[in-house]
């Protein structure tokens, strides 16, 4: 697997090369561990958080997708808790592989000492790799963009990204952020890779109130609900070649299939009140 370069490397505190490289240790060589503890304990710590409140929808759309496809699972985002909902339902619902990252923006989980042990323990390192907010470390983005790409060579192999790149913090769960490129620029470099659109709402940024919702409180009073879509394909917009319009225009494509999930979600919600 892709290293990335001393020169690049350097751009990085001691803390995010020294999280870093724990994380890429693990995933190169212990990987099938961390699978195997996100089976036994996230799943089940995911459950035990939100699972009595979870509605899914759209499961079918899974259905075309096996163990060896190459997915990137894209979704918005409200909530740091989003793909901790969304993972254990591939994991659990669907034949796709176990082998899903999280790439994450590098601000606590790499920067922080506490940040790592959480990554540790909530995903078993899968939030990987991370991705640097400083313009002068663009050179090491550079690097995490090609190990993407390059993650999805392994037969099976998923990634969970927020399009958006930030939470959406306004009123209005159906209203989105502009998509960002990072992800069309993946999609322009991977060419076999699809991609599977959720929307996703009802989720707080709080830990313990969801752990109260969850079983203190009517699970249909605050339900979270998970609409996945059709799977999408990329092959035409790569055949108008590897240009940041064309990848902003695979950004727009993730994004507006999500926001269908979410009209749909809406207008069903809304005939029923």
């Amino acid at each position: 697997m892709i290293q990335p370069t001393k020169e690049q490397l350097s751009l990085l505190t001691g803390i995010e090369r020294f999280w870093f490289r724990v994380a890429n240790f693990v995933l190169q060589y212990l990987r099938p561990l961390s699978i195997m503890w996100n089976q036994i304990f996230m799943v089940h710590f995911s459950w035990l958080m939100t699972g009595r409140r979870v509605r899914r929808w759209g499961m079918e759309h899974t259905e075309p997708l096996g163990p060896e496809s190459c997915v990137i699972v894209v979704s918005n985002h409200r909530s740091f808790f989003d793909f901790y909902v969304i993972g254990p339902i591939l994991y659990t619902q669907t034949t796709l592989s176990k082998h899903i990252l999280f790439p994450v923006r590098a601000p606590f989980f790499y920067d922080k000492w506490i940040g790592g042990i959480v990554n540790g323990i909530m995903s078993g390192f899968f939030m990987f790799p991370p991705v640097m907010r400083a313009k002068e470390k663009r050179s090491y983005n550079n690097y995490a963009v090609q190990r993407m790409v390059e993650e999805l060579e392994r037969p099976g192999q998923q990634l969970g990204i927020h399009p958006e790149g930030t939470r959406g913090k306004g009123d209005d769960p159906y209203t989105f952020l502009r998509a960002q490129p990072g992800v069309g620029t993946i999609l322009s470099k991977s060419k076999h890779t699809v991609v599977l659109p959720v929307f996703i709402t009802g989720l707080t940024n709080n830990m313990v109130e969801e752990l109260r919702r969850n079983w203190f409180e009517d699970p249909n009073a605050h339900p979270i609900d998970v609409v996945f879509g059709p799977v999408i394909h990329f092959d035409d917009l790569r055949q108008e070649g590897d240009r940041i319009a064309i990848q902003m225009k695979m950004a727009k494509r993730c994004m507006d299939a999500v926001g269908k999930q979410g009209e749909w979600h809406k207008q069903r919600f809304a005939a029923e009140e």
